[in-house]
């Protein structure tokens, strides 16, 4: 059975153990976003500054384009295969500790690089084995949680991602780089396996499979991404991309804004490492405190898609702060704000992604093509970036551009109409 085959499977009623269940999946998303966000903001700049420092901004661009196009691919391949997926297990599990275990092998291979080139290859590698692991664990919250405590299971979820940074980022920026690149992949494996087998799927050996059609090809590719045909998928889609992109852009360089733009002297203690640790840990201080509160508000007032349109535009008021205040205190006040804002927008973000799938025997699939409106603006971020930088020749372009991408992500989520 191939993960193109056609679908007409018939997704079982799995019991859920919901307590336990989210208990378990907040340290594996936590492990997970540590290792994404310690790696990218902290140690592959400074890696990349070390091999090279006359050209990082262009070798960065390219590193951080290549990862997230590897991460384009394999999130709706990782769902897609999940869905088909037939084992006394489950169909995520084998998934989820496979590729969390082949991530931390490769993520120690990111810390061993000798040179620009095993670099950048080595964190293609890690990026592809994570988002095929993410694709199957984004199917987790349609699979096994009921609709009506999707808010509190993504704001759950969303808390992983604050946690995450926290961790990520002061780890990072505080142990050496082997350990850093180390216990990132021992945390990502352990935590996986924890959830696998504290909160144990059902078996999907019984699942019906979907039957088999002959198609051609191109009739295959339309027919993986049929999705598109819903209204709603596609504006979901188009939102989360813009939102990603506004702040992929400004995060994915918030180490050289600070080195370059609000300046070294200017910033405590001259370190730029520890800098960016601290503006991240105010950030998802207050992103954490938020996102519990409006998850929970969202599910009562039954008004997600209200509280992702306010969350858009918050962001992107917050992010012109740096470009009216290019200061240590302007960036502080951009960190409360921006994590106020965005623990808002990830504490309904995937109830509303969940409620949007239109085919329930692929929601794997169709998750994981709404994650790709994550990876493909990150890669496109990087170029985007760089063509700023290169035009402007000021950092100030990268924060207005992401507050207009913000903006744009709010306008879009309101012509959802199936979602209040």
């Amino acid at each position: 059975m191939t993960m193109l085959d056609a679908e007409t499977a018939t997704t079982p009623v799995r019991p859920v153990g919901l307590g336990r269940l989210l208990t378990l999946l907040l340290p594996a998303t936590t492990a997970m976003y540590a290792a994404f966000n310690g790696v990218q903001q902290i140690l592959v700049p400074a890696q990349v500054e070390a091999f090279d420092p006359a050209a990082k901004v262009t070798n960065l661009a390219v590193i951080t384009a290549l990862a997230a196009l590897a991460s384009v691919v394999a999130l709706p391949i990782g769902g897609a295969a999940s869905d088909r997926t037939r084992s006394r297990f489950g169909r995520r599990s084998p998934w989820i500790v496979a590729m969390s275990v082949l991530s931390a092998v490769l993520l120690l291979g990111m810390g061993l690089s000798t040179g620009i080139v095993v670099l950048a290859l080595t964190q293609v590698a890690v990026w592809f084995a994570a988002n095929l692991y993410q694709g199957a664990f984004a199917a987790i919250l349609p699979d096994r949680v009921p609709v009506a405590r999707r808010g509190l299971a993504s704001a759950v979820i969303g808390l992983g991602a604050p946690l995450g940074i926290m961790v990520g980022v002061n780890l990072a920026s505080r142990v050496g780089q082997l350990w850093a690149y180390a216990l990132f992949g021992l945390a990502f494996a352990a935590t996986s396996v924890v959830l696998v087998l504290g909160a144990r799927e059902a078996s999907s050996i019984d699942i019906v499979p979907p039957a088999r059609i002959t198609r051609r090809p191109a009739q295959t590719l339309r027919a993986f991404f049929e999705a598109f045909r819903s209204r709603d998928f596609g504006f979901a889609f188009l939102s989360r991309a813009c939102l990603s992109l506004a702040y992929f852009t400004v995060s994915g360089y918030l180490f050289y804004s600070m080195q370059d733009y609000i300046g070294v002297a200017n910033i405590p203690g001259g370190d730029v490492a520890v800098a960016v640790s601290t503006l991240a840990t105010i950030s998802v201080a207050t992103w954490a405190v938020v996102a519990m509160f409006t998850g929970w508000l969202a599910d009562r007032l039954d008004r997600r898609k209200l509280f992702v349109g306010i969350s858009s535009a918050g962001l992107a008021v917050s992010m012109l702060v740096p470009v009216l205040s290019p200061t240590w205190t302007g960036m502080v006040v951009y960190s409360v704000l921006s994590g106020a804002f965005i623990g808002t927008y990830f504490a309904v973000d995937l109830a509303v992604m969940s409620l949007v799938l239109p085919d329930k025997a692929n929601e794997g699939r169709d998750f994981g093509i709404l994650a790709v409106a994550t990876g493909l603006p990150q890669a496109l971020s990087s170029v985007v970036a760089g063509v700023l930088l290169i035009a402007f020749d000021s950092y100030v372009a990268l924060f207005v551009f992401g507050a207009a991408c913000a903006f744009a992500a709010g306008l879009l989520i309101m012509r959802i109409r199936a979602i209040r």
